[in-house]
């Protein structure tokens, strides 16, 4: 099912995580370049997000009223909202952190 969606928000706290993601990705492998395709590709995938066709719903998030959804790049979820005709993306965090991790948005 196709959802007409014109535009996708990154919120300020998935902005950041992705800032920390790009920080950890180049002090680990000491490579900016590599840090920026990491940033660039999650970026893109969270755009992406406008051509919404039902991507999961985040299984840590099931508990609440709102229908939080989720998507993966490698070891990263990000975890968004459909709200009208707009996708909010609230953040993202590695798939292997605590679980209580994702409910920090």
């Amino acid at each position: 099912m196709e959802i007409k969606i014109e535009k996708v928000v990154i919120s300020r706290r998935a902005r950041n995580s992705i800032d920390e993601i790009y920080s950890y990705v180049k002090d680990r492998s000491k490579s900016i370049e590599t840090a920026h395709y990491v940033r660039k590709t999650i970026l893109d995938k969270c755009l992406s997000l406008k051509h919404f066709s039902g991507y999961s719903k985040e299984p840590y998030l099931e508990e609440f009223p709102e229908d939080y959804r989720s998507v993966s790049i490698w070891s990263y979820v990000i975890i968004y909202v459909v709200r009208k005709n707009m996708v909010s993306v609230l953040n993202v965090v590695h798939g292997k952190q605590d679980p209580e991790v994702r409910k920090s948005f």
